[in-house]
């Protein structure tokens, strides 16, 4: 039997979303930010026809247990197909440069491919699900393999440094290094892949846990295709995960949050799967012994990895507790569940990892929240509109399939994930909320969007699924209504694997081989203890302490003015009596660099330095009078002394 109250409420939801674009609309002008006006309206447009799609969709009553067949190709002569274009990719990656996107155009046609397969009569679910891992593999592999070094949003580079210690001493990095002494699991494994497989720090870092997250799609694919007992859907949705943005990137930037957003989709896996399902839906579902011991042992795993991401887990498992209580289906997560991950985690921090907890008291202050910053549109029109062709797909697609699943209730328990699409969408799309600073940085809620891309590849799938079986009920012929949607979902591929964005150039995500070189020289010969000056990204390669050992270990330190400058944008000075200035000529002449002070509750700490021929003469006259100790293409290096 159907809430009623749900079912009404799904059919009034696309009014409510034009209500809420008014009130959008109000609040821009009231703040004076035309800009997210234009860009809030850029993104109101496909909320608005997916949502109105609903009312017409639900007429057609669409069951979500039939399979579409809106093409008739031989599966295997589709997989052969798929298997020659992706012996094809790899070449193509490997002679191109690393900016280069073709290999990225041939990726999209390779999800195109996979995507005839699921929307044929005939479907190989296991063939389907390797080509989808190996697309995803070989995406992340020509971000992670092919540059000299990888970084992403630059965490990656003081991991590969601790992981370093702990291979070379054989323990956990020392506490004079911070925090992650009490979270120890990432670099042990990182560690112990380089030890096996006989290879640097880095690349089995890259290697390993690529491998390790493109397991992520059978996961999901099984975890789904338990509630929805149909493989077309399931398929559906782990190709909209596959192809999401954010998962790609992560893929590519597989730090210690990362890992632990992996544990907590084994989490999922488990705690759906083992439920028994002849447990009657008032009680407490019952699973043996052995298999609840494996559920303790992936949030041991979660909680040894990543510090944040556990409290945010526990957080999303009680949204879950509380919505299963309200939809009075199966019950995966109980209340004798719950206090094992609550007790693990405060037993934990309060005795072992309470170090942490001072280090979360700045984020605390008052002053931080007494008024609401909202951060500035790098993209603005039609700008915005090309660097968000996926978010446009997505916003459809998704709130198309959740406002369903809630109306729907087929079967009853997917309320639960209609409504977790919804916030999903919310976290993962651009909004009011997204454009808060406090919000983001502070309180790092993207830390929590990270696990609900799931959900969000969920509601899309199921999206994409309504709207294919409602174009194959028309007058249109089959393939005409695939075709359709295979343009929908190549459009979503455009915009998710950057063929069309266009970044600030000061921004990157790794360092060219000439960097690295100049980068190894630097390591080899400036003494240990020596004061750096450098860009932004720079400072973070160089970001190594001195601790109990550093000699010992043979590993350089050095003292960064963390809590002064980088270099400070107008005037360039230097603090300290003499040191070292690195400069990444290339990047710098090309791109630009980015500079400005530390200090990571302020929004507009770091400043692009544009290669403009006034900063260009600058920063000669600058290192004019500076001693050069060392050149080469990308990096140039100054002794100085004051």
């Amino acid at each position: 039997m159907k809430i009623r109250f749900l079912e009404r409420l799904a059919g009034v939801f696309p009014y409510l979303i034009l209500i809420t674009y008014v009130a959008g609309f109000i609040f821009s002008v009231l703040i004076d930010r035309m800009s997210y006006l234009i860009n809030g309206s850029i993104l109101a447009v496909p909320a608005i026809i997916g949502s109105f799609a609903f009312i017409l969709i639900k007429r057609k009553e669409i069951d979500l247990s039939g399979k579409i067949g809106l093409f008739s190709y031989n599966p295997s002569k589709s997989a052969l197909l798929f298997g020659l274009l992706y012996m094809f990719t790899i070449p193509v990656f490997l002679i191109t440069p690393v900016d280069s996107r073709w290999g990225l155009v041939a990726v999209l046609i390779l999800y195109a491919i996979i995507l005839v397969q699921i929307l044929s009569k005939r479907i190989l679910p296991a063939v389907v699900l390797v080509e989808g891992m190996l697309t995803l593999a070989v995406t992340i592999y020509s971000y992670t393999l092919r540059s000299a070094l990888y970084f992403g949003a630059t965490d990656t580079m003081p991991h590969i440094y601790m992981s370093t210690i702990t291979y070379l001493s054989g323990h956990i990095i020392p506490p004079d290094l911070g925090n992650y002494t009490n979270f120890p699991l990432y670099h042990i494994f990182v560690a112990l892949s380089s030890l096996t497989l006989g290879l640097d720090i880095q690349t089995s870092l890259f290697i390993t846990t690529g491998l390790i997250y493109v397991g992520t799609i059978p996961l999901l694919y099984y975890l789904v295709d338990r509630i929805f007992q149909n493989e077309q859907i399931s398929l559906l949705i782990v190709l909209a995960y596959a192809m999401n943005a954010s998962v790609i990137y992560y893929g590519t930037y597989m730090v210690t949050r990362t890992m632990a957003y992996v544990g907590f989709l084994i989490l999922l896996y488990l705690l759906y799967s083992l439920a028994n399902p002849k447990s009657d839906i008032d009680s407490a579902v019952t699973r043996p012994a052995a298999r609840r011991a494996l559920v303790v042992i992936t949030f041991v795993f979660i909680l040894l990895t990543h510090q944040i991401s556990t409290p945010m887990i526990i957080i999303l498992l009680g949204l879950l507790f509380i919505l299963e209580l309200f939809v009075r289906d199966k019950k995966h997560v109980n209340p004798v569940f719950l206090t094992v991950p609550i007790a693990l985690f405060a037993t934990y921090w309060f005795f072992v990892a309470y170090s942490f907890i001072w280090e979360l008291l700045p984020r605390t202050e008052s002053t931080l929240y007494k008024s609401i910053v909202f951060a500035n549109v790098e993209h603005l029109g039609l700008s915005f509109l090309v660097n968000r062709l996926d978010i446009l797909l997505i916003v459809f697609f998704a709130l198309l399939g959740s406002i369903y699943l809630i109306w729907k209730q087929q079967p009853r328990y997917s309320i639960v994930f209609g409504m977790l699409g919804l916030a999903a969408v919310l976290l993962n799309v651009p909004n009011i909320l997204t454009t808060v600073f406090q919000f983001v940085e502070v309180l790092r809620m993207d830390r929590f969007a990270i696990l609900f891309l799931p959900f969000l590849a969920l509601a899309m799938g199921v999206g994409m699924y309504i709207f294919a079986k409602y174009l194959s009920t028309g007058r249109r012929t089959p393939r005409w209504s695939g075709i359709l949607l295979i343009t929908l979902v190549v459009i979503f591929g455009i915009g998710s694997l950057g063929l069309v964005k266009d970044e600030p150039s000061h921004i990157r995500y790794s360092f060219t081989q000439d960097e690295m070189i100049g980068f190894d020289h630097i390591l080899t010969m400036v003494p240990s203890g020596s004061s750096l000056h450098s860009d932004y990204y720079t400072w973070r390669f160089f970001y190594r302490q001195k601790f109990n050992g550093s000699e010992n270990l043979g590993l350089p330190y050095y003292t960064i003015p963390v809590y002064s400058n980088y270099w400070l944008q107008s005037t360039l000075e230097t603090p300290g009596e003499h040191g070292y200035i690195i400069i990444p000529q290339g990047q710098f002449l090309k791109n630009g660099l980015l500079l400005g002070t530390y200090d990571e509750f302020d929004p507009e700490s770091l400043q692009p330095y544009l290669p403009t021929e006034e900063n260009i003469l600058k920063i000669s006259r600058k290192l004019f009078v500076e001693d050069k100790v060392y050149s080469n293409y990308g990096v140039e290096v100054y002794r100085f002394i004051h």
